[in-house]
């Protein structure tokens, strides 16, 4: 096994970033003196990107098919704080034959590798070792199969990277536990924690109007602001905020989202003791 949220409004910091199938937009306003103190908006920009371009694994020349992760939980054991998470992981179209190593990223740290070898079966299945004739097609190999173990804080992703021991094949996957979603109307809003204590965030739209500029709604702690997905032609749109409010050291941030069409919203918490694990 591998473990593999009338007053005239207080300055609040606001990074808008969307990114589509062809291009990333950045929008970058201010920064409170709190965000400031925790990173330059260079690191921000710079971490946000990366986490962006993970999560949506765009076909490339090191993934020329466009292939992805699929995540499948197949075991939730321990009690509130303590939440284990047990999946089972296929990256379908992958070669067998090849021996590839899996990199596990988790938010505030830098990617590390798993220990040990990884391989794939006919059906894209992880295993800890070469499938042998009578595994080669099967969903089920036993203690040769690679499970990924996880703890995690409510919207907190967990990012993963399977690369060939040739460098020439890259797939990157992001799992979310324990989702911050909501749904309404067709239309769907998540938040992700990019920073431990949302110091920032990632958040999504899907059902949006294809390639069309949808404002929201965002306030933090009383504080008001606007911004707009930039949704790409599946309706699909990312952004981004740093909830953070000067002189404040928590808070929730609503995001909420009205169209014609749909109607939703979702809070996060953010700030001193918000983390903790689901």
């Amino acid at each position: 096994m591998a473990e593999n949220g009338a007053m005239l409004p207080l300055p609040r910091s606001t990074l808008v970033k969307s990114l589509s199938v062809f291009c990333l937009v950045l929008i970058l306003p201010f920064f409170s003196a709190q965000a400031a103190k925790r990173s330059s908006s260079k690191e921000v920009q710079g971490l946000l990107q990366r986490q962006m371009n993970w999560d949506e694994n765009p076909t490339n020349g090191k993934n020329p098919d466009g292939l992805h992760f699929h995540f499948f939980k197949i075991d939730e054991t321990g009690s509130p704080g303590k939440r284990l998470v047990t999946y089972r992981v296929y990256v379908p179209g992958v070669p067998q034959g090849k021996k590839y190593a899996l990199t596990v990223w988790r938010i505030g740290s830098e990617p590390r590798p798993v220990p040990g070898d990884v391989y794939v079966n006919g059906k894209g299945l992880l295993m800890v070792h070469k499938p042998n004739p009578g595994q080669e097609d099967s969903d089920f190999v036993g203690d040769d199969e690679l499970h990924l173990n996880v703890q995690a804080a409510q919207g907190e992703p967990i990012r993963y990277l399977l690369e060939s021991s040739d460098k020439q094949l890259v797939i990157a996957g992001t799992v979310v536990p324990f989702p911050l979603e909501a749904t309404g109307q067709g239309c769907r809003l998540e938040a992700r924690l990019a920073m431990p204590d949302a110091d920032a965030v990632l958040i999504s739209a899907d059902g949006l109007p294809a390639n069309a500029d949808i404002p929201f709604q965002l306030v933090s702690a009383g504080v008001t602001d606007t911004a707009s997905f930039h949704a790409d032609a599946q309706g699909h749109a990312v952004t981004t905020d740093l909830p953070f409010v000067a002189d404040q050291d928590h808070g929730f941030l609503r995001v909420t989202l009205v169209t014609q069409e749909c109607s939703t919203a979702i809070e996060i918490p953010w700030g001193k003791k918000s983390y903790y694990l689901h």
